[in-house]
């Protein structure tokens, strides 16, 4: 049977998805006026409010992997989303690429099981082409790979095949993308790169602080929502 997430009160048109709810509590703060909790179900934690600039926007944790991340979606989409933008980590495999970059998904490569079930047969899950177009400057274009939680390099700290042309790879990019393409809602990713090759690694602190500079990015980059008249800018967006 399909699993439902119950929410509190219906989505936002515009909904950023976040993987961990402790993020997804900081970045609500920081982009929204007073928001109020849409969700809560198996501690995913949601948030919806209005920006400073008046747009209505919630903001979804997903937890962990894609599975985590397919019922979320399947709410937001019944309960109004019309725009999907993950911002999630990721772990680099290209050497090139260190921690603290920011990553705008230009595909994403299905690796794991719940993106190969959704688009069967798929070479790659690719993000809605104006909101990529509308996201390009807010980091640097890629191709990343979606991995099982399972994969051997997440349990037992071995790695784990890489996709040929990826450079870096998360667990849940593939199958957001999948997800909204099915259900026809248009969808974007950016993903930080919490952890390089070389094993260095971001503490939460300095994630927190690059989530919240890139979620103000985000928002000023996106086209208002059809029928949204934006307020006066109050003060400048953060920059990355």
């Amino acid at each position: 049977m399909p699993v439902k997430m119950n929410p509190i009160e219906p989505s936002a048109g515009d909904a950023i998805l976040v993987g961990d709810p402790r993020r997804a509590f900081s970045l609500a703060q920081e982009l929204t006026v007073q928001p109020r909790m849409s969700h809560q179900a198996r501690g995913l934690w949601g948030y919806r409010g209005e920006t400073e600039r008046g747009r209505q926007l919630t903001v979804q944790s997903t937890g962990s992997g894609g599975p985590a991340a397919v019922p979320i979606i399947g709410d937001l989409a019944d309960q109004g989303a019309s725009r999907l933008i993950r911002l999630g980590t990721c772990v680099a495999a290209d050497p090139a690429i260190k921690a603290g970059t920011i990553l705008v998904v230009e595909k994403a490569i299905p690796m794991d099981g719940a993106s190969g079930t959704i688009a069967p047969g798929a070479s790659a899950c690719l993000p809605n082409p104006d909101l990529l177009e509308a996201l390009r400057e807010v980091g640097q274009a890629a191709t990343i790979s979606s991995h099982d939680l399972v994969a051997r390099f997440d349990l037992l700290g071995e790695k784990s095949p890489e996709a040929p042309g990826a450079s870096a790879r998360d667990l849940q990019t593939a199958t957001v993308l999948a997800m909204a393409h099915r259900l026809k809602i248009p969808a974007a990713a950016i993903v930080v790169v919490a952890e390089d090759e070389s094993g260095a690694r971001l503490d939460e602190d300095r994630l927190t602080e690059i989530f919240r500079a890139v979620g103000r990015s985000v928002i000023a980059a996106l086209p208002a929502p059809v029928g949204q008249q934006s307020k006066p800018k109050s003060k400048p967006e953060v920059e990355v």
